[in-house]
């Protein structure tokens, strides 16, 4: 842990002032979620945004101004992750994230850039419904930058946990190092707390959800400042997880909440995730090579298929895996000598679509002990690549009476 986060207690519609008070770094990362409109009482607090306003409009700037302060504040490369929901007000929606995305373009030549629209499904929620009106199961999560150079470290948030049954079949279409997770996340809400039965806030951020955020966007010893900090939970993490994190709220309650409860919320929930993203670390290492294996063993079943198309007959074929993305791909004579012209437009884009490399070698049966160092080879079938039929001595296979049948090779795949 990076030292505590620091939570101050202030009202963020003076928020270059308590940047000066408390200083406050030029901070790279912003996750905050507003107060909202005539909703909560922050604890009365005075001249807290939201709670008792009836203009619509002077509500919006109020929050647009806090967040334009944290543009003008901000390093010239950070990004804003806004967090909130829409409102009813009178019977009908409005939209709140966009409206205030629209505030600040009204009121500001300069100011925060929209990259992305993320759904976070928050899976459960509160059973409230009514006419013309469904259980509210999502929020809105706006992702804002400032300059070109901002933070996305994209491949710290790779899955590989919910690949398709199919995937074996179509290595190509999935990168090596896990799919780039979608614009829906889906994150329970910490609806009894932190873990004492109770709801201490009323849109708490749920350590997961700040934690794939902070590490999209910033790095080790970086700065987050969230203006709105609420529970603390997204401050509390980003400390956990190495980075200096401040919040303000004009709440003293939810203060003493999150150094009571959150903070150590925050640290357990971190000290189980370090042993899972060592886990996932070595197992995307194993997709990785696993992938690749797959990718080489289907592009040369689909050139085995095509060379034995184009010349009317079968032969043996036979799959050494070399470094990287390249291998060698034996075709072992029967008598004619195999034609392996590989021009095919399906066959092609499947190569390019692989990322392999393919070296093909002709040779007659005598050469096969003197090529192919392995004795021992794995056998799949050429209409089933992915799943290994068995083991084969390389002195043998030629005398194989199903030897047409199969793909061999010293790569060894077993997939559970």
């Amino acid at each position: 842990m990076n030292g505590l986060a620091k939570y101050y207690i202030g009202n963020s519609r003076n928020l270059p002032s308590l940047v000066k008070r408390y200083h406050i770094p030029s901070f790279d990362l912003i996750i905050s979620s507003p107060p909202y409109f005539d909703m909560l009482d922050y604890e009365g607090g005075e001249g807290q945004i939201g709670f008792g306003t009836d203009n619509y409009e002077v509500y919006l700037q109020d929050v647009a101004e806090v967040f334009q302060q944290c543009y003008e504040l901000a390093n010239e490369n950070a990004t804003f992750w806004l967090i909130i929901d829409t409102i009813r007000k009178n019977g009908e929606i409005r939209p709140l994230p966009f409206d205030i995305h629209r505030k600040l373009k009204e009121l500001h030549k300069e100011t925060w850039n929209l990259k992305e629209v993320i759904i976070w499904d928050k899976v459960k929620n509160l059973p409230w419904n009514s006419k013309g009106r469904f259980k509210n199961q999502f929020e809105y999560i706006l992702f804002f930058k400032k300059g070109k150079k901002y933070t996305f470290n994209i491949d710290r948030v790779r899955e590989i946990n919910d690949l398709k049954k199919w995937w074996l079949s179509f290595p190509e279409r999935y990168n090596p190092i896990g799919k780039a997770p979608s614009n829906v996340w889906h994150y329970t809400t910490p609806i009894r707390g932190w873990g004492n039965g109770k709801q201490n806030h009323f849109c708490p951020i749920p350590f997961a959800l700040a934690e794939k955020i902070i590490s999209i966007a910033s790095n080790e010893g970086e700065i987050m400042l969230d203006p709105f900090a609420g529970s603390g939970s997204a401050i509390a993490l980003a400390s956990n997880m190495g980075r200096k994190a401040f919040g303000i709220d004009i709440s003293k309650k939810y203060k003493t909440r999150f150094l009571e409860e959150v903070v150590k919320g925050a640290e357990d929930y971190w000290s189980k995730r370090i042993e899972e993203l060592s886990y996932n670390t070595n197992a995307i290492k194993n997709f990785k090579s696993t992938n690749q294996k797959l990718r080489k063993l289907k592009v040369a079943s689909h050139i085995a298929k095509h060379i034995n198309a184009i010349n009317l007959n079968s032969f043996v074929y036979l799959l050494i895996n070399r470094s990287g993305a390249r291998f060698d791909l034996y075709v072992v004579e029967n008598g004619i000598r195999p034609i392996t012209d590989l021009t095919d437009d399906a066959l092609n884009s499947l190569i390019h679509q692989a990322k392999v490399q393919p070296n093909i070698i002709t040779l007659n049966e005598s050469e096969i002990m003197e090529r192919v160092s392995s004795s021992k080879l794995n056998k799949y079938s050429l209409d089933k690549f992915y799943s290994i039929n068995g083991v084969v001595n390389r002195d043998n296979i030629t005398n194989s009476k199903v030897k047409y049948d199969y793909l061999f090779s010293n790569i060894y795949i077993k997939v559970k």
